[in-house]
């Protein structure tokens, strides 16, 4: 039995899928969402539970396991960015990891997965990322500051009280029940299956360059190497990248799309983008040695299913 925090969001319910298919049960916290897709329906009350859990009480967390006895808890709960001010998105999401923490420890849980994020290396100036790299102090955006203080102290945590902990640097995972609108892939796919020319005011981000890179890596495929890292035991490395392992242009995002909808009028703006720094992949070397993880999906055959399942499923 695995206790997933976060279970019913995009990834959580699709990492759900991933322990199902491993030969697990699942407890999914449940906060403000409600809605099991069809893929989990016809294993709720027989090897999918849910918990009405609201990380800012330990308590509640305590009862769900000690109702369900997991082997191991996959914390993905993350509050939505920009949603809390600064005081009180700190005590959410620090206090909430040290729940799950002392929660593990005091019911005697023996793993913990904790998503981190591609986003720790924000700051970086050359890549591939790899996860010794050393990190700097400074950060450039909420996730990359928080996420970094998450794995000190939770590193802290597991070495003074012998959890064992794992954190997982996720990358940009896309496909089936991601919601939202200001993303660029969102973007495209909706004008293209509506036949209209993409729109590009408020995406986040500013408007997409043809030559800029980011990470890209199916949902699927990422909800399996969570499966994997959290059931593993004992890692040579306390922290792991899942990514796509090679870097994605904007360019190679819309010919994805158009290799379905050809007529659509989706292109980003020519060239590289007039300031940032384009994406450096991560290097997933070590989840392959480690734990046999590789991914399954390339952008061509991840953006065809994801609108296929957008087809039947509009969201």
């Amino acid at each position: 039995m695995i206790l997933i925090t976060g279970g019913l969001g995009f990834i959580g319910l699709h990492a759900a899928r991933a322990f199902l298919d491993a030969g697990e049960s699942v407890v999914l916290t449940r906060y403000r969402s409600s809605a099991v897709p069809d893929f989990l329906k016809d294993e709720v009350g027989k090897r999918v539970f849910i918990e009405p859990v609201d990380l800012n009480s330990p308590y509640l967390l305590m009862d769900a396991i000690r109702k369900h006895k997991p082997s191991a808890i996959c914390d993905l709960f993350v509050p939505r960015r920009g949603t809390l001010p600064a005081g009180e998105d700190y005590r959410v999401k620090m206090d909430g990891f040290l729940h799950v923490l002392e929660a593990a420890r005091l019911n005697d849980v023996p793993r913990v997965s904790h998503a981190s994020s591609l986003a720790v290396y924000g700051s970086m100036r050359e890549g591939p990322y790899d996860e010794a790299m050393p990190l700097p102090m400074t950060s450039r955006s909420e996730t990359e500051a928080f996420k970094k203080a998450e794995e000190i102290l939770g590193n802290y945590y597991a070495g003074e009280t012998g959890l064992d902990i794992v954190f997982l640097r996720i990358g940009n995972i896309y496909g089936p029940l991601y919601l939202r609108e200001n993303r660029m892939n969102t973007r495209m796919i909706k004008a293209a299956m509506t036949g209209t020319k993409a729109a590009w005011e408020g995406v986040l981000g500013g408007p997409p360059y043809a030559e800029d890179q980011n990470d890209a890596l199916y949902v699927k495929d990422g909800a399996r190497a969570i499966q994997m890292l959290t059931m593993a035991r004992n890692l040579p490395s306390q922290a792991y990248n899942i990514g796509g392992g090679s870097a994605v242009t904007n360019q190679q995002l819309a010919d994805a799309i158009k290799r379905i909808y050809p007529e659509a009028d989706i292109d980003p703006l020519p060239g590289k983008p007039p300031k940032g720094r384009s994406y450096i992949n991560m290097d997933i070397s070590r989840i392959k040695q480690d734990v046999g993880w590789e991914a399954e999906y390339d952008i061509n055959r991840g953006m065809a299913e994801w609108i296929d399942w957008l087809k039947t499923h509009p969201e």
